[in-house]
């Protein structure tokens, strides 16, 4: 639904996007991951057609992103900042009627779409708010909603959760994970890394303006590093299980985690694992669980960009 073909925007040598190649499957959510300063904005900007690139084309369904297309484009887009641009001196019901009416949706379809927008954002008791009253988590529901008043079919979320608070973010990711459900494609930057491992099904890891990788978490994680993480849980003896494991070429590390859980790191790739249980199993150790663990999306960024620094910085 959205693609990108050597996509260039350059502002100096260093600065900037170049030969940007993004894949968003129709009806997916693609997490956008990268630095302050990767390109990120540059690249959501030039997709919504506030931006011209210097080279490369962008594609929105099957229209070309280009001053032709740019009436056709703001249908099909809805397009949410990282801070959204509110009118204090409104209500919140005023404020989509003023946006509903710039789309030239008829007042009385307004009406009802201004309620659907709102239960979708899960802002429905905000309609007679005044504005200036929101508190930020508050703005972002409304701000999404905005987003929604002419029912795009693809959304471009610049930050959603960016500065709110746990409760507020878990909210926003609620509203995010259920416009899926009704076929939006979505494509959400962001630099809570984990909030996007969570409900993504693709991501895009941004370097320095240049995409390093996509796919899903999985698939990445398998391009840079043969290692598993396993976990084990057994109904019997963990040290006769940790007595098997310790003779296997390809376990490099062994260690109770609990009381009967076991912590695997194996290096001999995914084929092979099997022939672990198979041993345990054959040698009467009792399993109860045995899978690999969740891949890590810090953890992959990190191996992909080859910046171990900490902090927000590391993950923006």
């Amino acid at each position: 639904m959205i693609r990108t073909e050597l996509l260039t925007k350059k502002f100096g040598n260093e600065r900037g996007i170049f030969d940007l190649g993004l894949e968003v499957p129709d009806g997916a959510i693609y997490g956008f991951v990268g630095h302050n300063g990767a390109g990120k904005t540059t690249a959501i900007k030039i997709l919504c057609g506030l931006l011209k690139p210097d080279s490369g084309r962008a594609f929105i369904g099957d229209l070309e992103v280009k001053p032709s297309n740019t009436a056709k484009i703001k249908r099909m887009v809805g397009y949410m900042p990282d801070i959204t641009g509110v009118y204090d001196q409104m209500s919140v019901w005023e404020f989509l009627d003023f946006y509903g009416a710039a789309f030239k949706i008829a007042p009385r379809e307004r009406k009802r779409r201004i309620e659907e927008v709102l239960a979708l954002a899960g802002a429905s008791e905000m309609i007679d708010y005044q504005v200036a009253s929101l508190s930020r988590g508050m703005r972002q529901k409304v701000g999404l909603a905005k987003t929604l008043i002419h029912d795009p079919a693809v959304l471009i979320l610049d930050e959603p959760a960016g500065g709110l608070d746990p409760n507020a973010r878990i909210e926003m990711r609620r509203a995010i994970a259920g416009l899926r459900k009704l076929g939006k494609t979505i494509l959400l930057s962001s630099h809570i890394l984990p909030e996007l491992a969570s409900i993504c099904d693709v991501v895009g890891i941004l370097n320095k303006g240049r995409l390093l990788a996509q796919g899903t978490v999985r698939e990445i994680s398998s391009r840079i590093q043969e290692n598993l993480s396993i976990r084990l849980v057994v109904d019997s003896d963990p040290r006769q299980a940790l007595a098997l494991l310790g003779r296997v070429e390809g376990v490099e590390n062994a260690v109770l985690a609990d009381v009967n859980e076991i912590n695997i790191t194996f290096t001999s790739g995914r084929e092979m694992a099997a022939s672990l249980l198979r041993l345990l199993m054959e040698n009467g150790v009792a399993v109860r669980w045995f899978a690999e663990n969740e891949v890590d999306l810090e953890n992959v960024f990190l191996n992909i960009t080859g910046n171990a620094s900490s902090g927000e910085e590391t993950q923006k």
